[in-house]
């Protein structure tokens, strides 16, 4: 499974390969306004879940 993360109003991302890497990734990127998280599955189709996750993003770093 891999999580794409995007942020600066979806002009930069980065890649977790897990959900322990990518909770890892969020807390490094404290300062970023995170605009949507995706789950891509090996089929490729992507699906986001920027809901599940938010708990872990600081505050006031959502868009």
């Amino acid at each position: 499974m891999i999580y794409r993360i995007e942020y600066y109003g979806g002009q930069c991302r980065n890649y977790a390969h897990s959900w322990v890497d990518l909770l890892d990734w969020l807390k490094l990127l404290k300062d970023e306004t995170i605009t949507d998280i995706r789950k891509i599955y090996k089929s490729g189709e992507s699906v986001s879940v920027m809901g599940k996750y938010t708990k872990y993003i600081r505050k006031g770093a959502v868009a």
